[in-house]
Order: C-alpha cells, then sequence, then structure tokens
C-alpha cells in the first residue's frame, strides 16, 4: 500500500512563514512484480504543486528489514527506468522528493515482488561470436541472453554445455549461512560458471570455481557422476561432489593419468562411461580415485582396454522407467580393418570391476549414418536419427534400414545440434513428453524444433524456439509439486 511517510520543512530563522506546501505523489501503483533478470520497472509519477522544482530519488529495501537497515539507492531521475537486478524476494519500493526552494520533502512507499518466471522452461545454451549464453523460453515469454542480463556479460568462447543440481552451496546474505540452492553450471570452451536456477545469477565464475585453477582455460567437456559433476578442463578433469556438507563449493579433484578423453560420453547418473583416445580404452572418473580408471576385461565379448578403435558415437538408452540411460549403445570403428561395430554397453555401472560391454555387432558399412554429422540416439528403441542434405533419416540398427522421415529444413538452413530428450517426473505422467530436438542455424540466427517421436517415428514440430546465434544444448526444466526435474542430460 502506498504511504506518505514524511514531510518537514527546515526554520530558516526570520519567522516570516508561509503555510508548508503539502507534497503529493499520483500516478504510481500500491504494487509491482517483476522479475529478477531481464524485466525492467519503468514508473513515471506526477508531483504535487506541479510547477515546482524537485530533487528525486528512489530507494529499495527487503520488506523485512529492520528499521536502521540502510536502503540501496537506485535512481535520482524522477521518472524510473531501472534494469531490475534483485534477489527473489518481497521489498518496500521508496520515492522520495524534496522541494528544492522550501527543503521541504517527502517519500511514499509501495510494495515491490520480485518473483521468478523461470520455474519451469527451455534453457537454450547457444554461441554467439565468441561468446555464450542462456535464453529461456516459458510457456508465455522468451527471455534471450539471461546470463547477460542476469551479470552484464556473456560467458567467454563457443558454448559448450549445461548440468542442473540440487546441491550447490551459496552463501544467504539475510541469514548469514551457506545454504543449498537449485544452480545450473554452465560450460564455454574458455570459461565456466555456476548460475542461480531461478534469477541466471552467477554464483561462482571460473576464477573461484577450483581449489586448484587448471594451468590452460580450456574448458573441453563436463559431464555428471553419481552425485558429482566433473569439467575436463586443459589437461585433466575436476570433480565437485555435489553434497549436503557446504564445504564442497568448488572443484576439489584432480584426476591424475595420461588421457586424452573423446568428447564423446554417456552419463546415466552412475560413473561416466569415457573413452581415452590415447589407448583406445573404456575408462571413467570418481571421488573415490586420484586417477582415471579403467574397466576389467571380465566375462564381455571384447576387451573394453586397447580396443585399437575410434569412437564415433555413444548414445544413452532407457529400458525401464525411472531408470534413464540404464543402457547405452557405441558405435566404433577397427583402425586395422575400418570395420564398424556396435558395442550395447552397460549404461549405469557402479564399479570398475566388471566389463561394460555386454554385445558386439557388426555394422554395415554403407549405412549412411556412419558418416553423419549430427545423430541421436531413440532412447526406446535401437534408432538412430540423423541429417543428409538438410533431410532427417532414421537408422533401424536391429535390421540396417534407413528410411526417410518426412522432416526437411531450408537449403540456408544448417543442423547444428541434435538430441533425444525424454522428460518424465515421477508422478505426473501427463506432463511426460519424447522429443526429438533438431536446431539449425542460418544468418546468425537458430531454430530449436522440438518433434514428438510416437513409436520411433518422427512427427512435425509441435514446438519451434528460436533466437540469435547457435544451438549447443537444450534442456527442459522444471520445479513441480514433486521435486525438480529436467530432460535427460547424458
Amino acid at each position: 500500500m502506498a504511504c506518505l511517510l514524511g514531510s518537514c520543512f527546515s526554520d530558516n530563522g526570520n519567522y516570516d512563514y508561509q503555510p508548508p506546501i503539502n507534497i503529493r505523489v499520483t500516478g504510481v501503483n500500491e504494487a509491482y512484480t517483476v522479475n529478477p533478470t531481464g524485466d525492467k520497472l519503468q514508473i513515471a509519477p506526477k508531483i504535487y504543486p506541479e510547477n515546482r522544482q524537485y530533487d528525486c530519488f528512489w530507494m529499495v529495501i527487503p520488506a523485512a528489514a529492520s528499521w536502521n537497515e540502510q536502503a540501496d539507492t537506485i535512481s535520482r531521475q524522477r521518472d524510473l527506468d531501472y534494469n531490475v537486478n534483485l534477489n527473489v524476494g518481497n521489498y518496500k519500493l521508496r520515492l522520495c522528493a524534496k522541494d528544492r526552494a522550501t527543503g521541504v520533502f517527502a517519500y511514499e512507499q509501495y510494495d515491490l515482488y520480485v518473483t521468478t518466471d523461470m520455474d519451469t522452461g527451455w534453457w537454450i545454451l547457444k554461441s554467439e561470436s565468441d561468446s555464450a549464453d542462456i535464453d529461456f523460453f516459458s510457456e508465455t515469454k522468451a527471455k534471450p541472453n539471461i546470463v547477460h542480463a542476469a551479470n552484464g556479460h556473456h560467458l567467454q568462447g563457443a558454448a559448450q554445455d549445461l548440468y542442473f543440481t540440487i546441491n550447490y552451496w551459496n552463501f544467504n546474505t539475510a541469514t548469514l549461512r551457506d545454504t543449498r540452492v537449485n544452480a545450473v553450471f554452465v560450460a564455454s570452451n574458455k570459461d565456466l560458471a555456476v548460475l542461480d536456477y531461478f534469477t541466471g545469477k552467477i554464483i561462482r565464475g571460473y576464477e573461484e570455481l577450483f581449489v586448484e585453477e587448471p594451468a590452460r582455460r580450456e574448458v573441453r567437456d563436463m559431464f555428471a557422476g553419481p552425485s558429482d559433476v566433473h569439467v575436463y578442463v586443459g589437461d585433466f578433469v575436476y570433480t565437485l561432489f555435489n553434497s549436503k556438507y557446504d564445504i564442497y563449493k568448488q572443484f576439489v579433484l584432480k584426476t591424475l593419468g595420461d588421457y586424452n578423453l573423446s568428447p564423446i560420453h554417456h552419463s546415466g547418473r552412475a560413473l561416466p562411461l569415457l573413452f581415452n583416445t590415447k589407448n583406445s580404452s573404456l575408462c571413467s572418473v570418481s571421488r573415490t580415485s586420484p586417477a582415471i580408471n579403467y574397466f576389467v576385461d571380465g566375462n564381455g565379448p571384447l576387451s573394453p582396454k586397447n580396443m585399437n578403435m575410434d569412437l564415433v558415437f555413444m548414445g544413452g538408452r532407457t529400458t525401464a522407467a525411472y531408470n534413464e540411460g540404464d543402457e547405452a549403445l557405441a558405435i566404433v570403428k577397427r583402425k586395422d580393418t575400418g570395420k564398424y561395430l556396435l558395442l550395447t554397453l552397460n549404461g549405469k555401472p557402479n564399479g570398475m570391476d566388471l566389463n561394460p560391454i555386454r554385445k558386439s555387432e557388426e555394422l554395415d558399412g554403407s549405412l549412411n549414418m556412419l558418416q553423419a554429422t549430427h545423430r541421436a540416439l531413440n532412447q526406446n528403441n535401437r534408432i538412430i536419427y540423423y541429417a543428409k542434405d538438410n533431410r532427417l533419416y532414421a537408422c533401424n540398427l536391429d535390421n540396417n534400414t534407413e528410411t526417410a522421415q518426412g522432416i526437411s529444413w531450408n537449403s540456408g538452413e544448417q543442423v547444428t545440434y541434435m538430441e533425444f530428450l525424454k522428460y518424465a517426473p515421477y508422478g505426473l505422467d501427463s506432463t511426460w513428453f519424447d522429443y526429438l530436438a533438431i536446431a539449425t542455424a542460418q544468418n546468425g540466427h537458430y531454430k530449436l524444433y522440438l518433434h514428438p517421436v510416437p513409436a520411433g517415428n518422427v512427427k512435425p514440430a509441435v514446438k519451434v524456439l528460436e533466437g540469435k546465434g547457435k544451438v549447443k544444448r537444450a534442456c527442459f526444466m522444471s520445479q513441480t509439486k514433486n521435486g525438480f526435474y529436467t530432460s535427460t542430460l547424458f
């Protein structure tokens, strides 16, 4: 509610009093609701008596602030034009006006509610020029470049990957204690940041995220473990524990060893399946080991070590509800013969004491899918989708047949990203979806097509998200009544 809180004037000593002026303000609402990222608060008040000169300033203070807590001045102009830069919460907005001739001043107070509109929507990681940012899309609005909007700058370099966690720690200035927050890790090839899920504000940037800063600032990859997030920077993998204990805010573990990891991997929230190109071996990293780990030979159809093969593709499948990514399919090419093999892998290894390779099959080397730049594995069956000559095709791995899907793009559109996304929050079956996400770029702009895939058949896109730049990855994230859920991030 707006209320006039004070009106004062000075005694100038001549005792030739005139009735003090009564400053009044109109044109301001009793309350405003804004979002913390990308919103602008614009107010043009009218101040009475008119035809007088006033010095004005606007202030913001938390609604629960104590009487002596200092307010923040956000403008010294009568008309407010403020790019919102506040945390989620309730505030008091004050307009102060002082009559220059008499010194009489007054201020009025209004309610200001800062709420998020980023609790549910699409996070689109993109590159534009030599920078990376996130475009956010909800059902009702688009918020481009949320990193820049919330922090005043983009991330340096080309976009790499993103990852979500409910277990990151941030210092709460109100309670003066560390608090677990929902956060999104965003990586580019030159930068790394942890963003507040609801605002896009950077909690910690690259320089603050490492106990031992890497010798070379080159972020090559990012992937998850059972309860960790790993980043591959320079020549080493660094691990940050997702923990209920607030001491874990940085990447504290450096994985030693002689390795050069392929950018192709699979992570089903268990030990990640990685591939060391130096020795053609399947491997992994873990918080329990200071060095790169290799799987044992075990009883698999072939050894996961020293395979003398190149890794061409890897994708995750979901063979049981609520067990996303429990199986992985990998395509490898033998260095000696040039033949292609399809490997079926345990997508969620819990230890290194078993061979993750469950099955090995030879592939027809003439398949067009093998030469494609962008591919995506259907999580529900053994179909790989790929683009060729601006058309979409499906390769059925059960019978080695390839069929056009009736989906095409304009000649100027270049496919930059393809991924099968499954969203299946527990107990909320009506919100589930399976989309084949395909992004194209043309003349500095992107289109992200979201195609339903019933029974393996790709249908026309039900939604097309558009923005500037080139898409690197997309993820749907949502705060539901049952908790936080994201589409699959293998």
